[in-house]
């Protein structure tokens, strides 16, 4: 089973009344609306509303055509001028995928920001992998802003399919995301090849410093992330991330090593 990290994390009130209201425009769109789940930093530590998302999971009974995805992805970025942080990274699934993520299928996933707003129906979609470590964070951490609490809507996720996400991500990051997210995300999926747990980015890396000292990379993610220094160069982070995606993928590398 997969463990969980107890802390004490004081979640932003203006990102609880705005997924409250994200949850009330769902009530009126889908009446078979079961639940409406916090999950990411907000909920983890380590939330910046200069550089953090905010990242939700609902949950309905049934599946719906696609018309019916689009409405209710509309219906949801018409309150994302109001959304703290930097944007909405929020997902919509069945009751099904919640008990079992099988091959990732949703309703719509929303996805908005200063410069995006995007609207994707599930519909013919082949499934979106994210929702593994979604669904696992949501079952040992979410903050229900609707609904029951998340243990009673999402099953647990095998830990060998949390540990194929998060390699995946991290190819991902390589290329996509900033050198502080690759890093960070990196420490996060080395604890949890380490001990199970399901942490924060930014508990990810102090729980590499503790472990490891005082690492430059992960010692500049840190700084960038939480008080938006300069992070680390781009050939660093790629160096540190490959070197931890070698150890999560049982390629030799050791966590000592990174």
């Amino acid at each position: 089973m997969i463990g969980s990290v107890v802390t004490e994390v004081h979640v932003p009130p203006d990102v609880i009344g705005y997924v409250a209201e994200v949850s009330a425009v769902l009530i009126g769109v889908r009446p078979d609306l079961i639940g409406v789940y916090l999950h990411g930093s907000a909920v983890l530590g380590g939330f910046n509303a200069d550089r953090s998302d905010v990242d939700v999971l609902a949950v309905v009974a049934e599946q719906g055509t696609e018309g019916d995805q689009q409405a209710l992805g509309e219906a949801v970025v018409e309150t994302t001028s109001r959304c703290p942080g930097t944007g909405l990274e929020m997902s919509v699934i069945t009751a099904a995928t919640a008990a079992d993520v099988g091959s990732c299928p949703f309703e719509v996933h929303i996805r908005t920001s200063a410069t995006e707003t995007a609207v994707i129906p599930g519909a013919g979609h082949a499934g979106d992998g994210d929702l593994v470590l979604h669904c696992a964070v949501c079952r040992d951490h979410a903050l229900a802003a609707w609904g029951p609490p998340a243990y009673e809507v999402f099953a647990p996720v095998p830990a060998d399919r949390v540990r194929a996400a998060m390699v995946s991500e991290l190819r991902w990051a390589l290329d996509h995301a900033s050198a502080t997210y690759a890093v960070l995300n990196a420490c996060r999926a080395l604890r949890f090849a380490a001990d199970g747990q399901l942490c924060s980015k930014l508990d990810g890396g102090r729980w590499y410093q503790d472990l490891h000292g005082n690492h430059a990379v992960v010692t500049a993610a840190i700084a960038r992330q939480h008080d938006g220094l300069p992070g680390p160069t781009a050939p660093a982070a790629t160096a540190f991330v490959a070197a931890a995606s070698d150890r999560l993928a049982g390629r030799g590398a050791h966590a000592d090593d990174v």
